[in-house]
């Protein structure tokens, strides 16, 4: 799905930087690399409707209604960036199903956190799907060090084999 401009009352926003990727994501080992379809909602964008919004701020994709958010689409900006650099990095655990990538944005009031689920792809021509759900600051995230992790190409990785993925047990303190 390609993203139109959206037309708000205090001016027009780009939305083709979110449209569709494909991004290919090597192991360390040599062995052949992923081929991973990224996409993006439009939580990423918008927030929940709220008493008071104006109407022409309000964005829907089908039948789900939101308020367009000037700050989530700036940090949006740098989306498309921060999940080709996830290749190389890691991935964090959410509280939910989804997964999570954490990113510090400069002058932020916390930490820009991106939910992202993972499925295989149906077509031959990628070799899984990478939809980011929403995006947003989280000032209340705990540091990303008491998070539990697993590199991104791991999790692709297992998501293709059809691999159980579990979330690593907390470290005990001694």
């Amino acid at each position: 799905m390609a993203w139109e401009r959206f037309a708000s009352p205090s001016g027009d926003y780009d939305l083709s930087h979110l449209d569709p990727f494909l991004l290919t994501v090597s192991p360390q080992d040599g062995s052949a690399g992923y081929r991973v379809l990224v996409s993006f909602g439009h939580h990423t964008f918008t927030r929940e409707v709220r008493a008071g919004d104006e109407e022409g701020l309000k964005h829907a994709v089908d039948g789900d209604v939101r308020c367009f958010c000037a700050e989530r689409h700036r940090c949006s900006l740098r989306l498309p960036a921060i999940v080709r650099a996830s290749g190389r990095g890691r991935a964090y655990f959410s509280q939910g199903r989804n997964f999570l990538l954490v990113e510090d944005m400069p002058g932020a009031k916390g930490p820009y956190a991106v939910f992202f689920n993972i499925g295989r792809a149906r077509a031959k021509a990628f070799d899984a799907n990478l939809f980011v759900v929403s995006a947003y600051l989280k000032p209340n995230l705990p540091p990303r060090r008491k998070l539990a992790s697993i590199t991104l190409v791991t999790l692709i990785g297992k998501t293709v084999r059809g691999e159980p993925i579990t979330r690593p047990k907390p470290r005990m303190k001694k």
